[in-house]
């Protein structure tokens, strides 16, 4: 389930499917696509704020969904191809964020981490890759060497390794991520709306170029509808939910 609510200037996306560690399916991004589109369109809002219930933040793709139905234009979680938006987004991340759930964060522009939280892209272990922004973002984050030393193995890390490397903006005390979270949003507010919104626009064109983007994101989609059909796809998945070692075919 996704929930959205706006308190004045602020919009908070919660992603509230804390038995599944609020794994997304298909149809979830199109409904945050919807959100999303929404906050773009309002000028009365300013700032959005997403974040998840229990111990995570998001768990990423649903292996449970069918993953024959499309994402919507706008890309994984809705941001991933979202060339147009000029208004903040803050992530509070919760809790535990891998795969898609870092992707969303990565897409973010502030990340409040709860001092618990953890991070990963976990993908290739599972028989896929982080093609929802992960292999195309995290390389723009950090260092080439260590962002390959995430993507390729799958390993996890710490809030506090995360901000070593520029990754989170700020951790937060436990349980207190949404609170910091809407500080930094009422900070941003303080500053006029048009002024943070250009800022944003030329920040992210200085370091995301569109065409490059485009390209990219059509790439990833190649590789996506690749792998989906291959053998090691559908052995991942098995292997996943059976706690067992995947045998991979390369076919």
């Amino acid at each position: 389930m996704i929930e959205s609510k706006r308190a004045g200037q602020v919009l908070t996306i919660t992603l509230n499917a804390p038995e599944r560690l609020n794994a997304l399916t298909s149809s979830d991004c199109h409904k945050l696509s919807e959100i999303w589109d929404m906050y773009e369109a309002d000028d009365t809002l300013r700032v959005a704020i997403i974040t998840g219930t229990g111990r995570a933040f998001c768990a990423g793709h649903d292996l449970a969904d069918d993953f024959s139905i499309p994402l919507p234009d706008t890309g994984w979680g809705g941001l991933a191809h979202r060339q147009t938006m000029d208004k903040p987004i803050i992530a509070a991340v919760n809790g535990l964020a891998v795969g898609g759930g870092w992707e969303i964060v990565l897409a973010c522009d502030l990340v409040i981490a709860d001092e618990t939280a953890r991070f990963g892209l976990p993908e290739a272990l599972v028989g896929y890759a982080a093609l929802g922004g992960g292999a195309s973002l995290l390389p723009l984050r950090m260092p080439w060497h260590m962002a390959m030393r995430y993507l390729l193995t799958g390993e996890i890390m710490d809030a506090h390794e995360a901000q070593r490397w520029g990754l989170v903006s700020d951790i937060a005390p436990q349980g207190t991520c949404i609170e910091i979270a809407n500080r930094y949003a009422e900070a941003i507010i303080a500053g006029a709306p048009w002024s943070i919104r250009a800022t944003k626009s030329v920040a992210r064109a200085a370091v995301e170029p569109a065409a490059a983007n485009d390209a990219v994101y059509q790439l990833s989609m190649e590789w996506f509808n690749r792998i989906r059909k291959m053998n090691d796809a559908k052995e991942g998945e098995a292997a996943f939910r059976e706690k067992r070692k995947p045998n991979w075919t390369a076919t």
